[in-house]
């Protein structure tokens, strides 16, 4: 597997906005958050839905109401300041709150372009704008569950949180679908909580890992997976599968090993009652494998082809978090064969 500079990297390689040697010692998992070690494999659990431990600080945001007609689909973009409380630039954790209509957000920094909350172009095809964020030395602060509702957290195990740096805006890209028959409106917020420097044991890196190059026939049930090598000792923290309401299934399997064909991640792919959310304590371990596989299953219930794309088309990324930082590798996959990975560039672009 060739490992390539995140610069010379597809943009589809990142998000929303999700990371994999040596085996260390696996961390002793906090007594306050849920704990699930198979016998045989770590298929994670859903992120503790409480402040992450050792808060010293915190930031949030508000987005705009926007009213949605039935079945309206709209795309807006929205810059804040990035204004944080407390002496920590580690985020350990976050909370999504909202109502019925949003289909997903992508919260991300980026460097300083002007002042003020302010709408802005959310264009750049999926997750375009974002990669550019990032390649930037953006932070990746928050993806959520396709169509979720209500409260969803994401907070890191103790002693492990990704890096935000100074000098920095919030940029929020919003996808809202109005699924019902009447008018609502829809105005999403968003909370972090930064942690005491001194207790962080494993800074974590965000990555994507995009699936493309398929198509689902009319009518049918459509499965397509891909292995990748990461180029380096990778642990994964967290994930969120991220599909659309023809998914039934978002898998991840050890290729090779003493787990081979063994499933990591074993997911509905889509659920906005539950939530997708997956977090593993222990981490994840690249290295005990030769490679990792992921996948998706559909059933398109349409007369009609489904390919990648919005609307009633359909996605196949799994985004996340890693340790180490500069070890959370994206990955651009294709369906015919081949997968491409690259390292996060630094914080802040350094």
């Amino acid at each position: 597997m060739t490992k390539v500079d995140f610069t010379h990297a597809s943009a589809a390689l990142l998000l929303c906005g999700l990371s994999l040697g040596c085996q260390p010692t696996a961390p002793t998992p906090p007594s306050d958050q849920p704990e699930d070690t198979p016998d045989e494999v770590n298929q994670g659990h859903p992120p503790h839905a409480a402040e992450p431990a050792n808060v010293v600080g915190g930031f949030g945001i508000q987005l705009p109401d926007r009213t949605l007609g039935p079945g309206t689909e709209r795309f807006p973009c929205w810059i804040f300041p990035l204004e944080v409380d407390g002496p920590s630039r580690i985020v350990g954790g976050g909370k999504l709150t909202t109502s019925i209509g949003l289909h997903h957000g992508n919260i991300t920094t980026r460097p300083i372009t002007g002042e003020g909350i302010r709408p802005c172009d959310g264009s750049g095809g999926a997750f375009g704008g974002e990669a550019t964020d990032i390649l930037a030395g953006g932070s990746v602060l928050f993806g959520s569950s396709t169509q979720f509702v209500g409260e969803e957290w994401q907070s890191f195990p103790d002693g492990m949180g990704f890096p935000i740096v100074d000098g920095f805006e919030i940029v929020a890209r919003m996808h809202y679908v109005n699924p019902t028959a009447e008018e609502i409106t829809v105005a999403p917020s968003y909370e972090w909580f930064t942690i005491d420097e001194t207790t962080v044991t494993h800074e974590l890196g965000p990555f994507a890992w995009t699936l493309t190059g398929w198509t689902i026939p009319p009518l049918s049930e459509k499965t397509v997976s891909v292995n990748c090598r990461p180029p380096g000792d990778m642990h994964v923290v967290n994930v969120l599968p991220h599909m659309h309401q023809l998914g039934t299934a978002f898998f991840g399997s050890y290729v090779g090993g003493d787990l081979d064909g063994e499933r990591w991640l074993d997911s509905i792919g889509y659920d906005p009652d539950g939530g997708v959310m997956t977090q593993y304590t222990p981490a994840i371990d690249s290295s005990v494998a030769e490679q990792l596989s992921f996948g998706c299953t559909w059933q398109n219930t349409h007369d009609k082809t489904i390919e990648e794309g919005v609307g009633d088309n359909e996605m196949c990324i799994l985004f996340g978090y890693a340790y180490p930082y500069e070890h959370a590798f994206s990955a651009q996959a294709n369906a015919a064969g081949g997968c491409v990975m690259a390292a996060p560039p630094p914080p802040g672009g350094d």
